[in-house]
């Protein structure tokens, strides 16, 4: 069959804008070469029907004229009469063909037409998500289903163009600047016309790198990113950082520092060590040049941060103890300037933190203890200055189970149930007001379980049974909801199994033991087979 359109777009006019900047993004997308597929032209119907109307010959034939069906999901889209009437009328006319879904707003429950499901079908969606980056990552993946080409492929078809374009800019800036003339004049504006150049080098290198590592991460492909860092690196490398500028340090530590997290996440520690390294050196000639601003203190203490966390990650604690006490110094500095701020407010309490968590990993527990105590004092300021903002709340949470930790290694139970349950309770008093969040559900249920595991609730008491059933139920529903999280299945594994060995041991009262040991088993099986 020839068709007419390459796709028709139903949406709610309610979505006009959304849809209207999806129809253009596809129709100028830039099909790969050799590829005989096509995103041109996509019909899209600019007038609204009401109620009392049927779909008009001009709807019906494009729908039959259509390759495919692009349905703009929302909570308009859901509730739309004639998008649910276009659904039907394209299976009606073009049997299983193509369906392609397009998150605009809402979750697929709240968002998704009832007659895309009808049948028992279980769609999938594109999200075009809120930035830009996700929304050309949408556009990406509704692309690759339209040509009949992996989301890969394209994904790594757009890095070739953006590298070119690097190269492209970086060879202008070098081959302007060899043409420098032999008069003042002219070597003042070649200077000026070279430093503007590098300027657009950086700037696309660092937009590369914070782009791709936001559009790979979101399909598990961070490392497609490996190429890009190592041509930016090699031009990072080949300058001279005393020359450079402080907005092309800042640019340049910038993208030094997701290169480092990409490389952390994946367990190159050497690498992201070198990284977040040379983003310090970088911030600190920043620094260096400018002492009193809190901007040059800020950024100089998220490198040192970052060091840190590497050599947390892979437990070398003295040199992870060495760069928090950096941070907690700059922090520091921040706060000093001004103890009103809230984001000072914080780095100070976070700087406290950390020191108190570096003492605790080498077992020094009498010098963690101020720290931890100095944490939620600060963290309580900043509550006080702004209520109604979850986050200091959660990192209140937090250190008090810091010092849970110390009094359990000191075997001081009822101080550290103290501290464990008063984080417990910051925890269900934030999840009474967002019971659906889930960064806060999953310490809710960590802490829950220590409870148990550390032996801060009598046995024999109707707390432990209680506590126990509700640990149990909390791992449950985290894996309802995200049935293929391994950090939440893992933490699940574990403390089933320090409960089945327990079990071996004592009898604990109050819980379905059957049940328990044989969920333990599936995920242990889960797990073995991987």
């Amino acid at each position: 069959m020839t068709y007419i359109y390459a796709g028709f777009l139903s949406y709610a006019h309610a979505d006009e804008a959304v849809a209207e900047r999806l129809h253009k993004a596809l129709e100028t997308y830039k099909v790969p070469k050799g590829n005989r597929g096509t995103l041109s032209p996509i019909f899209r119907d600019a007038n609204e029907l009401t109620a009392h109307h049927s779909l008009s010959e001009k709807i019906q034939g494009a729908v039959e004229g259509s390759r495919v069906l692009i349905v703009l999901c929302s909570p308009a889209a859901k509730a739309s009469h004639w998008v649910n009437e276009e659904i039907r009328l394209f299976r009606k006319m073009h049997g299983e063909a193509a369906v392609l879904c397009v998150l605009a707003e809402g979750t697929p429950e709240t968002a998704f037409p009832p007659a895309l499901l009808e049948g028992g079908r279980e769609p999938l969606a594109a999200n075009l998500g809120a930035s830009k980056t996700s929304f050309q990552l949408g556009v990406t993946q509704i692309a690759a289903a339209m040509l009949g080409v992996g989301l890969d492929e394209l994904i790594q078809r757009d890095a070739r163009r953006k590298r070119r374009r690097l190269q492209a800019v970086t060879a202008g800036a070098l081959v302007f600047s060899g043409l420098m003339g032999a008069t003042t004049l002219s070597a003042v504006t070649a200077r000026q016309e070279a430093d503007a150049n590098r300027a657009q080098a950086e700037g696309l290198v660092e937009y590369m790198i914070t782009d791709m590592k936001e559009k790979l991460g979101s399909v598990g492909k961070l490392d497609l990113l490996d190429s890009i860092g190592e041509r930016a690196v090699e031009y990072y490398d080949a300058q001279d950082v005393s020359k450079l500028p402080d907005d092309s340090l800042a640019r340049q530590a910038r993208a030094r520092h997701i290169l480092g997290q990409v490389a952390l996440d994946s367990r190159d520690f050497e690498k992201a060590i070198e990284e977040t390294q040379s983003a310090a050196r970088l911030t600190k000639e920043i620094y260096d040049r400018n002492p009193t601003s809190t901007e040059a203190i800020f950024a100089h203490s998220q490198s040192e941060f970052w060091v840190g966390e590497v050599y947390k990650r892979r437990s070398d604690f003295v040199a992870m103890a060495k760069h928090f006490e950096n941070y907690a110094a700059f922090s520091d500095k921040l706060y000093e300037i001004d103890p009103t701020n809230f984001d000072w407010v914080m780095e100070k309490a976070w700087g406290a933190n950390n020191l108190g968590l570096a003492k605790r990993f080498q077992k020094n527990f009498e010098e963690a203890d101020p720290y931890y105590l100095e944490a939620v004092s600060i963290f309580e300021k900043a509550i006080d200055i702004e209520p109604d903002n979850p986050t200091p709340q959660r990192e209140l949470a937090n250190a008090l189970t810091g010092l849970t930790r110390i009094r359990v290694e000191k075997g001081l139970k009822s101080e550290a149930l103290a501290f464990q349950e008063r984080a417990i309770a910051i925890y269900e008093q934030i999840l009474l007001r967002e019971p659906d969040d889930y960064e806060f559900r999953y310490p809710y249920t960590l802490a829950l379980s220590r409870l148990i595991t550390d032996g801060l609730v009598d046995m024999d008491s109707r707390k432990f049974g209680h506590t126990l059933e509700r640990s149990i139920d909390e791992f449950e529903n985290l894996l309802t909801h995200d049935p293929e999280n391994t950090t939440w299945k893992q933490e699940y594994y574990y403390y089933l199994k320090e409960l089945v060995e327990q079990l071996d041991k004592d009898k604990i009262p109050q819980i379905q033991t059957t049940k328990l040991r044989r969920r333990f088993i599936e995920l242990r099986d889960e797990f073995t087979t991987q």
